[in-house]
């Protein structure tokens, strides 16, 4: 069995099976799937199959729910990736996935983390697979804003949307006397 855990979207309908990296087929739309995953997206038990990063989403169909087809789902799909050549996967726009992955993010556990320091991250723009965001309040400026960055924000961007991606926070570019100076004033 292919080591995979669920955890809850803000779509009730929909959860994110996290699977380890090297068993997942081509990222995009699933259109086929082996086995009973393939039977559940053919028989109108998945509304959309999904695979993203080191994720696979699984959206159900209206009228069914995750108590009466979890299980069966977790099987199903433990069993369709050890068929990795029988997954047909329409190739997405992986800008707009990154972005959704990176506002997701931002309004979940690392805009809350920052939000409890005082501050706030805000995306900027996306722009293939860089990411650019912008830190106010008590992040701009932070000494501890590049371990949000870089150790919380990329790492989970790059094991959800792949390792190729990249981020920048246009506040970086900010002169270092100012930075300094907002450092001395916080100390102040």
């Amino acid at each position: 069995m292919i080591p995979m855990h669920a955890t809850a979207t803000a779509d009730p309908r929909q959860l994110r099976w996290v699977v380890s990296p090297g068993n997942l087929p081509p990222g995009g739309t699933v259109r086929h799937a082996p086995g009973p995953l393939g039977a559940l997206l053919n028989g109108g038990v998945i509304d959309e199959l999904v695979v993203r990063g080191a994720d696979v989403l699984i959206t159900l169909s209206a009228g069914h729910c995750w108590r009466d087809f979890g299980d069966q789902m977790r099987d199903a799909l433990g069993e369709a990736l050890l068929d990795p050549t029988g997954w047909q996967v329409e190739s997405s726009d992986d800008r707009a996935e990154l972005a959704e992955v990176a506002a997701e993010l931002l309004a979940g556990p690392i805009g809350a983390l920052a939000e409890s320091h005082g501050g706030s991250i805000e995306l900027v723009s996306v722009a293939g697979n860089h990411v650019t965001v912008r830190m106010s309040g008590s992040c701009d400026g932070c000494p501890a804003a590049a371990s949000t960055l870089y150790e919380k924000f990329q790492h989970e961007l790059r094991r959800r949307a792949g390792e190729h991606v990249t981020i920048s926070c246009e506040n970086d570019s900010l002169p270092f006397g100012r930075k300094l100076l907002s450092l001395l004033v916080r100390r102040a």
